[in-house]
C-alpha cells in the first residue's frame, strides 16, 4: 500500500505542474490563482480531518507547532511561486527535475537527524544530485522574470522545495500522534492562504477573478494529496527511500509532459542532466 501512496503523490506533483502551466499560458495572475488553491484546499483538508477527534487546544497553546506550521507555509506557497513560473521560462521537464533533485535535503534530514541508514549508493546518489543541478541550468543568458535570469529559479526551488519537504517528515516524526496530516496541512495551507492574502493586499493586486479561483480550486486537490500521499508513504517506509522514488516517478512524468503535450526545448546538457537527476534518484533508493 505504501507504494500506490508513492505513486498517487508523483502523480499529484505532474498534475499540479500541468496546471500552473495552464495558469501562466492562459495570463492568470499566479498570486490570487496560488492563494485561492490554499484557501480551497486548506479547507477541504480541515473538514475531512474533523473526522477524527483532535484536541485544537493543544494545537493553539503550543507555539512551537504554530509556528513550524507557519514556517512551512510561506516555504509552500514561496515555492510554488516560483514553480509557476519556472515551468513557463525553463520548461515542465526541468523545472521539475530541479524540485525533485532537491530530495537531497530531507534524505539529509532523514539520515542525520532521525537515524537512518546510509550506503556508498546513497553517497554517490547526492553527488549526482549536485552535479544534476548543475547540469540543468539553462544556458540561454536571454531567459528573464523581471530583472532575474530564470536559471536562478531553479537554484531557489532546489532549496526551498527540499526544505518543504522536509517538513514533511519532521511532522511525521514529531507531531503525527497530536493531531492527523489533514489538520496538519489545513494549518500549514491556512498560513500560506493568510501570506498569500497579504501579500495581495500590499502589492494592491485587488479581488481575485473567478477564473483565477477556478484555477486556484482545481489546484487545490491535487496539492493537497500530493503531501498527504506521501505522509501516509512516510508512515510506513523511511524517508530515504520515499523521496527518491516519488522524484524519480515525476522527473520522468514530468520530462514526458513538457516533451509531448507542451513541447519543451531541453538542450544537451539538460538531457544529460536529467539523466544524471534519474541515475541519482535510482542510486538513492
Amino acid at each position: 500500500m505504501p507504494y500506490l501512496y508513492i505513486v498517487l503523490s508523483a502523480a499529484c506533483s505532474v498534475l499540479i505542474a500541468h496546471l500552473l502551466k495552464l495558469t501562466e499560458v492562459k495570463s492568470l495572475r499566479t498570486l490570487p490563482t496560488l492563494t485561492a488553491n490554499y484557501l480551497f484546499a486548506g479547507g477541504v483538508a480541515f473538514v475531512i480531518g474533523l473526522r477524527d477527534q483532535t484536541d485544537f487546544s493543544l494545537i493553539y497553546s503550543n507555539p512551537v507547532i504554530l509556528f513550524f506550521c507557519l514556517i512551512v507555509g510561506a516555504f509552500f506557497i514561496g515555492n510554488f511561486l516560483m514553480y509557476s513560473k519556472s515551468v513557463h521560462a525553463n520548461g515542465v521537464g526541468v523545472t521539475i527535475a530541479a524540485m525533485r533533485v532537491s530530495l537531497l535535503v530531507p534524505v539529509l534530514v532523514s539520515l542525520y537527524l532521525y537515524r537512518e541508514s546510509i550506503t556508498w549508493e546513497t553517497a554517490l546518489g547526492i553527488i549526482l544530485v549536485l552535479g544534476a543541478m548543475v547540469l540543468l541550468v539553462p544556458r540561454k543568458k536571454s531567459i528573464k522574470i523581471g530583472k532575474m535570469n530564470a536559471a536562478w529559479l531553479l537554484l531557489l526551488i532546489f532549496l526551498v522545495a527540499g526544505f518543504a519537504d522536509a517538513s514533511l517528515k519532521i511532522y511525521e516524526e514529531e507531531f503525527s500522534l497530536q493531531f492527523n496530516e489533514l489538520i496538519f496541512m489545513s494549518l500549514v495551507f491556512g498560513a500560506a492562504f493568510l501570506i498569500g492574502a497579504g501579500s495581495m493586499f500590499i502589492r494592491k493586486t485587488g479581488m481575485m477573478k473567478p477564473k483565477e479561483a477556478a484555477m486556484g480550486c482545481l489546484i487545490g486537490l491535487p496539492n493537497l494529496y500530493s503531501s498527504v500521499f506521501l505522509i501516509y508513504a512516510l508512515a510506513d517506509i523511511d524517508g530515504a527511500i520515499v523521496y527518491p522514488m516519488v522524484n524519480a516517478l515525476n522527473v520522468a512524468a514530468g520530462t514526458a509532459l513538457g516533451l509531448f503535450f507542451w513541447k519543451d526545448e531541453i538542450s544537451g546538457w539538460q538531457w544529460l542532466g536529467l539523466a544524471v537527476a534519474v541515475a541519482a534518484i535510482i542510486l538513492l533508493l
